[in-house]
């Protein structure tokens, strides 16, 4: 091989070995910022998670007083405020109803059974509201030791919500105001069914809000807005007095449109689908 070609393989050589170096950099470089973005994502969910329980132990408080005030009430023989102490405990209750099932299931069965009203909010349920106070010194302290291990048990240090199961609360919580209490609700003795919706769509906003918004912006912008109109959509439907004045097509509509949503945003987050209906 004469000096002149072998010097100009050597460069040819050379200049491969130089472009596949740049190139192996070029994909490492953006393999690395891929990854960092997908783990600052993921840190920003986790952040959004924590910022979320001070929400839940707040609200709890709020059940759990309210259910103290109505045993209070009970012993007084007051039913008028027992009722309101049964609803002001309720409202707290509804307001985080997007982690009672998904995180407090064998709770909630307790606290919140319908329509096996067995026990908790529904066992008492009909008999106050017909002003009807014997007998119900039990369910009530029943549900006050079960509204406590509630609180003991999210209030722990070492509690933390996550991302996906939050995803999952949403996702259940929406479609569930859409399928079911858009047809008449859960509380009908105390005919507050329509407050419990309001607080469930509240819970559904401070959700999305604290834990997805951001995050979802910046990997589908649309699809954030989308969802963020949904919400308010369906918060606007069920401002109404009571259940008789439910447009009860359009919340069961958006309801269930909005769960799909929240289902279609999952892979944007990089989480799993949630599951939602029977």
């Amino acid at each position: 091989m004469s000096l002149t070609i072998e010097t100009m393989l050597r460069g040819s050589v050379a200049r491969i070995a130089a472009n596949a170096g740049r190139m192996c950099c070029a994909w490492l470089t953006a393999a690395v910022v891929a990854g960092t973005a997908g783990s600052a994502a993921a840190d920003a969910l986790t952040k959004g998670a924590q910022d979320y329980k001070p929400y839940v132990v707040e609200h709890i408080g709020i059940a759990l007083s309210g259910a103290k005030e109505l045993q209070a009430a009970v012993k007084a023989g007051d039913a008028k405020a027992a009722q309101a102490a049964w609803i002001k405990s309720r409202k707290g209750w509804e307001a985080m109803e997007p982690v009672t099932a998904e995180y407090f299931g064998d709770l909630d069965k307790v606290i919140d059974a319908w329509p096996d009203a067995s026990q908790g909010y529904h066992a008492i349920e009909a008999a106050l509201f017909a002003g009807k106070l014997e007998g119900l010194d039990k369910p009530v302290n029943e549900m006050i030791g079960n509204l406590g291990k509630f609180e003991k048990r999210v209030s722990a240090r070492s509690f933390k919500f996550t991302p996906q199961g939050l995803l999952n609360g949403i996702a259940k919580l929406s479609y569930e105001v859409g399928e079911e209490k858009s047809k008449g609700g859960e509380s009908p003795y105390a005919g507050t069914s329509i407050i419990d919706m309001q607080e469930n769509v509240e819970g559904i906003e401070v959700v999305y809000k604290l834990v997805f918004a951001d995050a979802l912006k910046k990997s589908d912008p649309e699809l954030a807005d989308i969802i963020h109109e949904r919400i308010e959509k369906l918060e606007k439907l069920v401002q109404v007095p009571d259940v008789k004045s439910l447009d009860q097509k359009a919340v069961h509509v958006t309801g269930e449109e909005l769960a799909v949503l929240l289902q279609s945003a999952a892979p944007k987050l990089k989480l799993k689908k949630p599951v939602v209906g029977d």
